[in-house]
């Protein structure tokens, strides 16, 4: 009769297949032995004699056919051939990359502390005064447009120097322009600025002055162009000279 030696269930002889695991049947007469009560025969699975029913105790018969095959070990054991898990070790390599980052971090070190000359910016040294002096002039440029707005004689002399030639005749000048005219707006543009040295300078001036004409009641504009020299004065900056290039007086 055909027995499965995985589950030990014996079949009939019509199943070639174990019907609890699918295990191919092998044939239970080698492993077949008589019961010690009665001397029926018994075969491989089997629990309880089929004769006299006396508790059989069951035996795997193993051929030597059937002898299991011997398999790798499905994870190797710790002290197998250790050396062949270790990775070759090459101490020159690890030395030669240590020397080359040495000497990679002494280079840098060493150019960290190389005195360096200080940085001289000619922009810094000229472009910087020069600004400075851009600001000088627009402080005194807005101060003259505020006294025409507000017809502020003092505070316009307060941008002369007092040795500017004729500067009473130009104070006429702007007395007389205040007196027939409204001054509306005010506006300037600076250019060329030069600073020759800590007292003298010079720039460009422009002005456009937007007068009311009480006399044909019209709007007119003023538009007087000036090569202004500046000295500074008692920490303040003030035009020492003038030179007209197109338009009136400022």
């Amino acid at each position: 009769m055909p027995y499965c030696k995985q589950c030990q269930l014996i079949h009939g002889e019509e199943h070639r297949f174990c019907q609890r695991c699918g295990q191919l049947l092998k044939s239970s007469q080698a492993g077949a032995r008589s019961c010690n009560r009665c001397g029926t025969l018994t075969y491989p699975g089997q629990k309880f004699c089929t004769e006299c029913g006396l508790p059989l105790r069951v035996a795997r018969v193993v051929t030597e056919e059937e002898q299991p095959t011997s398999r790798p070990p499905l994870f190797y054991p710790r002290n197998a051939d250790p050396r062949n898990r270790r990775p070759r070790r090459r101490p020159k390599l690890a030395l030669y990359f240590l020397g080359i980052i040495l000497l990679v971090l002494g280079g840098v070190y060493l150019y960290a502390r190389l005195p360096r000359p200080p940085i001289t910016s000619r922009t810094s040294t000229i472009t910087a005064p020069q600004d400075d002096m851009r600001r000088e002039v627009e402080k005194l440029a807005e101060k003259i447009r505020s006294a025409h707005l507000n017809k502020d004689i003092n505070k316009w002399l307060s941008c002369y120097h007092s040795s500017y030639p004729q500067l009473g005749r130009l104070e006429s000048q702007i007395l007389e322009l205040w007196k027939n005219y409204d001054v509306r707006e005010v506006s300037y543009r600076i250019s060329n600025v030069q600073r020759q040295d800590d007292r003298h300078a010079s720039a460009d001036l422009v002005w456009n002055i937007q007068v009311w004409d009480h006399n044909t009641h019209d709007y007119t504009l003023l538009r007087p162009s000036y090569k202004v020299m500046l000295e500074k004065t008692d920490g303040d900056w003030k035009i020492r000279d003038s030179k007209e290039e197109v338009g009136g007086p400022s």
